[in-house]
């Protein structure tokens, strides 16, 4: 089964209604519950994305609400030292993004689904993990 790390980015389009993207986050979050993929994120992005929920005016019931039905399909990765070293090496020049890249890939995850488009430049032939946007993902399991 493919395996694919949800970016913080697509995971507050799912959760603030205010984000444009919150259709396709959702066409991806409901990919994976339909089992078409697995997914996985990091325990620093429902952080972050509590965080923003929190600032946007989302009541914390809801957000673990969601929290709950997510971890019902969602695998949830850490992000251990080995990531932080990753991150330090500053591949993309941004610490949040590559200690994510870091736990995805250690996570043995295929895909790295995103809409920071500075990630974009890790894909490479010597890489097994492609960098991909939400649409292009949903495209890409809506045709197989």
């Amino acid at each position: 089964m493919v395996k694919a790390f949800i970016d913080t980015n697509v995971l507050m389009d799912l959760f603030l209604n205010d984000r444009p993207e919150k259709p396709v986050a959702e066409r991806v979050f409901s990919a994976a519950k339909e089992g078409l993929f697995q997914a996985f994120i990091t325990t620093q992005s429902i952080i972050d994305t509590a965080y923003s929920a929190r600032k946007h005016g989302m009541v914390f019931k809801d957000f673990k609400a969601i929290l709950q039905s997510l971890r019902q399909f969602v695998k949830i990765l850490a992000i251990d030292e080995i990531d932080l070293l990753w991150a330090i090496g500053n591949p993309t020049g941004d610490f949040e993004d590559d200690a994510q890249y870091g736990s995805a890939y250690n996570g043995v995850c295929d895909f790295f689904i995103t809409r920071d488009s500075a990630l974009f430049k890790l894909n490479s032939p010597f890489c097994p993990m492609t960098v991909i946007s939400p649409s292009d993902f949903v495209a890409e399991m809506e045709r197989d």
